[in-house]
């Protein structure tokens, strides 16, 4: 049965299509259907792999005509793989080019850039547009869902940064999206997730940053108490410019880590500073220098440098899950239930983030875009992962009594980016106002929900579909 539905997307795809395909029996189709998770083990019955605003067009008039599902991958790092689905996925590996205009400060990228992709052209120019912190991560599911790293309280969120937009609808249309056109959509391509199409194009606010300064102490758990008060104390009021993060996990074959701590419990903060590099010394001390730790470095680096600096410890084909909230605040007891958690966590890769939000992230009015936590102090990842696939259940208990732990302190709601497999949590991501915006713009621009195999807003009642016939 795959196999004829494989045939008949084909056909339907039809000889216009310029990108390459791969089904199964096809040479390079286990390859193809992988990504970033090794627990996500989907066989699509085709992967399009796109070349233009065309094919994308194209297999997305297949999917609807077939009434095939339809997923859409950038990276294929989102940690549930909701990249990948059973019917047709729209790849879209092969748009990863792009231009700067210094005079405006905007980059054009395609929608399959990765990251790496994005910070290379703009750093060619000494600017930058704030995503995230790992290089091999897809720019379009980072910018739609949030985007959160190194330079968040300095710059925004990478949706904050998206000026305009070229997306294909349900109908396999083309919208061209900005602040003068579709406002509305705009809104909600900011933060609402890959609902409402296929983002072909982005583009993006640009920032001047070349050089950043960069902190780091490792605490030893006795220590790390008085660390994360400092921390929770210092960034209270810390100038934008100024984000950090706490991680705790098993001490890694660092330079600046001695020996004898390599491989157990600690406590890591990291620091970026983002402004004027001469001014951000006293800033970046007063976290990592206050407290007794085991090493700490400050230097000044490459931003390049930062944005890969995470890569080697997030690599493709390792088995990862994710829980992840909001958090009101980091009192002592939640301090408490971190260090606890980090003394039992049951391996050396998984690990717990803590990041303050703030900034110019909780500046945005919550109106002015989709995303939702921007009142959030921080955002809190447990994430376990793990080489052995008979370690899964293990990894996965630990993952869920951390995020347990913290209830008294956090929220239902969370970031979506991060969000597992829990796509039911579009409700508790978004308040009330916000998901009936949504839900509004989604049944204009996607009524058959086409668009529905990722953190899903849904339609209040099923709409049929006239082409299938089929109630969703």
């Amino acid at each position: 049965m795959t196999a004829n539905i494989s045939e008949r997307l084909r056909a339907e795809l039809g000889p216009a299509f310029s990108g390459r395909t791969s089904g199964p029996g096809d040479e390079n189709y286990d390859r193809d259907r992988k990504v970033w998770n090794a627990t996500v083990d989907k066989y699509p019955a085709l992967i399009a792999e796109c070349k233009s605003q065309a094919d994308v067009s194209a297999a997305v008039r297949a999917s609807r005509e077939l009434d095939v599902a339809l997923s859409v991958r950038g990276g294929g790092h989102q940690v549930a793989g909701l990249s990948v689905c059973d019917g047709l996925v729209v790849d879209l590996a092969g748009m990863r080019t792009g231009a700067v205009d210094p005079a405006r400060r905007v980059a054009r990228v395609g929608g399959g850039s990765l990251l790496s992709d994005v910070d290379k052209l703009t750093q060619q120019r000494g600017l930058m547009t704030p995503a995230g912190v790992i290089s091999h991560t897809g720019l379009g599911g980072l910018a739609l869902g949030g985007g959160v790293g190194w330079t968040c309280r300095n710059f925004g969120l990478t949706c904050d940064n998206i000026v305009a937009a070229d997306l294909v609808t349900a109908d396999g249309d083309l919208l061209r999206v900005s602040e003068h056109q579709e406002p509305e959509v705009l809104w909600a391509l900011r933060g609402g997730g890959g609902n409402f199409g296929v983002v072909t194009t982005f583009e993006l606010t640009l920032h001047e940053v070349a050089d950043v300064l960069f902190g780091q102490a490792v605490f030893a758990l006795g220590d790390a108490a008085e660390a994360m008060n400092q921390y929770r104390d210092v960034m209270a009021d810390a100038p934008d410019e100024l984000t950090a993060v706490l991680v705790l996990r098993a001490a890694p074959p660092l330079p600046a880590v001695p020996p004898h701590l390599i491989g157990h419990p600690v406590v890591m903060v990291n620091v970026a500073w983002s402004g004027a590099v001469e001014q951000g010394e006293t800033p970046v001390r007063r976290l990592i220098e206050n407290s007794p730790s085991v090493a700490s470095r400050i230097a000044r680096q490459p931003y390049l440098k930062l944005q890969a600096m995470q890569d080697g410890f997030h690599p493709h084909g390792m088995y990862n899950y994710m829980k992840s909230r909001y958090l009101t605040g980091l009192d002592d007891r939640a301090i408490d239930a971190l260090l606890a958690a980090a003394s039992t966590a049951p391996g050396p890769h998984s690990q717990i983030e803590v990041l303050r939000l703030g900034g110019a992230v909780g500046r945005v009015p919550t109106n002015a875009t989709a995303f939702s936590g921007r009142d959030a102090h921080f955002i809190a990842n447990v994430g376990a992962t793990w080489t052995d696939s008979s370690d899964r259940n293990d990894h996965i208990d630990w993952a869920r009594r951390v995020y347990a732990s913290l209830d008294h302190v956090g929220s239902d709601a969370g970031c979506i980016n991060f969000l597992g497999e829990e796509p039911e949590r579009a409700r508790s991501v978004y308040s009330g106002t916000t998901y009936e915006r949504l839900q509004k713009v989604k049944a204009r621009l996607d009524p058959y929900e086409v668009f529905r195999g990722n953190i899903a807003i849904r339609l209040t009642e099923p709409t049929q579909n006239p082409i299938s016939g089929i109630d969703r």
